[in-house]
């Protein structure tokens, strides 16, 4: 299976692809990330559980058809690895920019994404999103002390 962090890394790659398939608004890329099975589990900010890829994928259809454009920025991500490495989880925090239907938005939603080891690859088998009440963008323009810390701490872990 390969070491934990060699694990890590397939459900970080895995939960990138996700989030770019959804900036891009692409049917097809999401139809790449997510296992196509009846047992699979969706539950989008403010809806109902959806249960199937069939329905998923109807639901991710729609979004894409009525939003013009979404940008993500994840913060705050911890990932698990379980199952000796067939099932990771990822957990974060997504900051949402997004156009709908002409309304710009701002939102936070803290995100659980779980994945399947199927085939070599780490597959989408349960996403949901829990909307952030009272929700404050993060500063996404470091101060040249926060540059100064990082550049600190990719020193000393090289």
């Amino acid at each position: 299976m390969g070491n934990e962090n060699s694990l890590k890394e397939d459900v970080l790659k895995s939960n990138d692809e996700f989030y770019d398939a959804f900036e891009r608004l692409s049917i097809d890329m999401m139809d790449n990330v997510w296992k196509h099975d009846e047992n699979v589990v969706c539950v989008h900010p403010g809806w109902e559980l959806l249960v199937g890829w069939l329905a998923i994928r109807e639901s991710w259809i729609m979004i894409f058809q009525n939003t013009e454009v979404i940008k993500f920025n994840i913060t705050n991500i911890m990932v698990r690895i379980f199952d000796t490495g067939d099932i990771g989880v990822a957990v974060c925090q997504e900051n949402i920019e997004s156009s709908v239907k002409g309304q710009q938005d701002k939102i936070g939603v803290i995100a659980t994404n779980i994945f399947e080891r199927y085939e070599n690859r780490m597959l989408l088998i349960h996403h949901k999103g829990s909307s952030i009440s009272n929700y404050m963008p993060p500063n996404l323009f470091p101060s040249p002390f926060t540059n100064i810390l990082i550049n600190i701490y990719y020193c000393r872990n090289r």
